[in-house]
């Protein structure tokens, strides 16, 4: 793509905001349910921002956090940060007090931006709090006028510059490169406390470019996005990829399958970044009609693996359909799938080839690579991931070695090149004795057509040290019971595999991020455990 061959590994997030503001200047760059910015009317905001924030006291390093569900000013803080060479924290609106605190102790930001209420829930209280408490604060800015903050982002942009400031935030912005870090993002912290990672902006540019290569879209991208500012997927995977292929990215507060069945009969999105659950509840509205999606030029999704039932629902339509695997340390995507070119096999139970091609390994625990169909971690070139886990050296060069850096992901490589994902390390867990992956054995329930969607857990067990407990969703009028999916997975999986119980409920726990709340499983399981010991003693 000629836009994307304007970019290279010098190229800073400024760079790409001033490249299409001269050459695309009245197309629409971000927009929400109140504000819609062009590229040239973006950059006069991020330069606004970017001066306030200079004026602030805000230096190359330090850090800044944003309270807030998707929305326009986002992308202006943001890049107006990445300018000087600022790191930009997301900050979930459903994060409980405990949660910003944490957050926000850790990694100690000048300035919060924030908004005054969500979803019913008043945030002026909680940015009180946090100020009394977090002394790094020096100054809060309400997104929404000035309930609850110290000043409002209108005023607080307005404040006068001299001309001495105004050469002195130049010389700044000169001075910031694309190794800066941009992006921190915190990790769920399923496997223990969040971690904050760096990303730097070489990194996040590099990523999107790739990710518009593999799937470009004419004569630009037009994405929904309702994932939150504090995650990768919707800071990175939906706006970032949008904003380098210098398309139009609308930011929603939260995800609606209404919205998108309306964004597609519009022709407003040309491209449908979704997670399986997410393409699920869209599949399932009433207002979905499978034709829309011959409308789309793409459906992408990645996060975890498609149920069979929704790849025959997209390998019948007209559009593209594309796949991704990557995490929040790997900076996004780093390997791809499409659907031209692949059966069904491909597109359903691996994660795609690596791209660019070398990027991605599966190895040993001595780091030696794995032959073909035996089971190793991915890992991923070092030179185009996270700088670092913030302020914590030792767990930053845990997960590294001899320049790859380790996911903490089980995988063999198939016969053909492309990569099945088999699970998490942290989810494994052993049964009489045997390595059992959650994954394997989710797979293999999800292709019940009964079946919506799986979450297995591992939990103790006196005779067998672990066994699994499997959650699933099932299709509306359906009547699963253990008996049947016990079965099911008998002609599937070896003994050691299959679910100790089966718990059968219309819907599973999710995490914003559109994947399921294994923790709060977890923690389920275990209370149902206890209270079973305590009636047997009784």
């Amino acid at each position: 793509m000629a836009e994307l061959d304007q970019f290279n590994d010098e190229t800073r997030l400024g760079d790409c905001l001033d490249h299409h503001a001269e050459n695309h200047a009245d197309r629409v760059a971000v927009r929400d349910a109140q504000t819609s910015l062009t590229y040239a009317e973006l950059r006069a905001e991020v330069m606004r921002c970017t001066r306030a924030l200079y004026s602030a006291g805000v230096r190359a390093g330090d850090r800044i956090a944003t309270l807030a569900a998707p929305r326009a000013e986002v992308m202006v803080i943001f890049l107006a940060a990445a300018k000087l060479g600022v790191l930009w924290l997301g900050l979930n609106p459903k994060y409980t007090q405990r949660e910003l605190h944490y957050v926000v102790s850790d990694a100690r930001p000048k300035l919060i931006f924030g908004i005054r209420e969500h979803e019913g829930r008043d945030y002026a209280a909680d940015l009180l709090e946090i100020r009394r408490v977090h002394s790094s604060i020096a100054r809060t800015v309400g997104l929404d006028g000035i309930s609850g903050y110290d000043v409002s982002f209108a005023d607080w942009l307005d404040e006068p510059d001299s001309a001495d400031r105004v050469l002195a935030v130049e010389l700044a912005v000169a001075a910031v490169n694309s190794e800066a870090a941009a992006l921190l993002v915190y990790t769920s912290g399923s496997s223990g406390r969040p971690k904050g990672v760096q990303l730097r902006q070489r990194e996040l540019l590099r990523r999107s470019r790739t990710q518009n290569e593999q799937f470009p879209a004419t004569p630009y991208p037009r994405v929904m996005n309702p994932l939150p500012i504090n995650h990768i997927g919707g800071m990175h995977f939906l706006s970032l990829f949008t904003f380098v292929g210098a398309g139009t990215i609308t930011l929603v507060d939260k995800h609606r399958p209404a919205d998108f069945v309306r964004a597609i009969k519009a022709g407003e999105i040309n491209m449908l970044y979704t997670l399986p659950t997410m393409f699920q509840m869209l599949a399932e509205h009433p207002a979905f009609e499978r034709g829309m999606l011959d409308q789309l030029q793409w459906v992408i999704y990645s996060g975890a693996a498609m149920p069979g039932s929704l790849i025959d629902i997209l390998f019948a339509a007209k559009c593209n359909v594309g796949l991704t695997y990557g995490m929040t340390e790997s900076c996004g995507s780093v390997t791809y799938a499409r659907k031209d070119g692949y059966n069904r096999d491909v597109m359903m139970n691996t994660i795609g080839y690596p791209t660019p091609p070398g990027e991605v390994r599966v190895a040993r625990t001595d780091g030696t690579v794995c032959d073909v169909g035996e089971d190793g971690e991915i890992q991923v070139r070092a030179r185009y991931c996270m700088k670092s886990y913030f302020e914590r050296p030792a767990e930053t060069e845990a997960v590294f070695t001899d320049g790859w850096l380790k996911t903490g992901d089980i995988a063999r490589v198939c016969q053909d090149g492309s990569i099945q994902f088999i699970g998490r390390m942290s989810e494994m867990f052993k049964s009489g004795g045997y390595n059992v992956y959650p994954r394997e054995i989710e797979l293999a329930l999800e292709e019940h057509p009964q079946v919506v969607l799986s979450a297995v857990v591992g939990l103790p067990d006196p005779l067998f040290d672990e066994v699994g407990w499997a959650y699933v969703s099932q299709q509306p009028g359906s009547h699963l019971t253990e008996e049947s999916l016990k079965a099911w997975c008998a002609e599937q999986l070896a003994s050691y595999k299959i679910p100790k119980r089966f718990i059968v409920s219309n819907a599973l726990p999710m995490l914003p991020v559109g994947k399921v709340d294994k923790v709060s499983l977890k923690k389920e399981a275990r209370t149902t455990l206890e209270k079973e010991a305590a009636t047997d003693k009784l």
